[in-house]
């Protein structure tokens, strides 16, 4: 497997597809069907930058969407396949999120995981995030990490 950016032609389908089963059944924000589309979900795709988890230019079993913006990277949505859960793809994905991010001069790293997915939850604490601050109105997590603090992680 290898990450590599995303390929509109071969991804944003697969992409939608996980979108539909990792995230969306946690969701407050995708639970009106109307906001969940291929349109939708590639409009979106196209602000941010996008890096797959894949074998070579086969179709994607996981991604990592994300932008920067005031020296902060925020990731927009990871997602793995439930088949490939487990195996460190996940790691992989964020660790090169952050990179990224570190390339683009951002000083942290933020995102919201769902209160109803304790799974994200854990991984994200585990890859060393913290919850900051509780979003009532969207039932969210704000989690957030250094990006200048290098702290010990293993991929595994």
């Amino acid at each position: 497997m290898m990450i590599r950016e995303r390929l509109p032609a071969i991804d944003d389908s697969v992409i939608y597809k996980l979108i539909l089963e990792e995230i969306a059944p946690f969701s407050r924000e995708f639970n009106d069907s109307s906001v969940l589309t291929l349109t939708s979900i590639r409009k979106r795709l196209r602000n941010n930058v996008t890096f797959v988890m894949a074998r070579g230019n086969r179709r994607p079993v996981g991604f990592i969407t994300m932008f920067c913006k005031n020296r902060v990277l925020y990731v927009d949505m990871l997602a793995i396949s439930g088949q490939t859960q487990g195996r460190g793809l996940g790691k992989k994905l964020l660790l090169a999120g952050e990179s990224f991010g570190k390339r683009k001069a951002c000083k942290k790293a933020q995102l919201l995981v769902d209160e109803s997915n304790p799974k994200a939850i854990g991984f994200y604490q585990a890859m060393g995030f913290e919850a900051v601050r509780y979003l009532a109105e969207v039932g969210c997590y704000l989690m957030e990490i250094s990006l200048t603090v290098s702290k010990p992680r293993r991929l595994q």
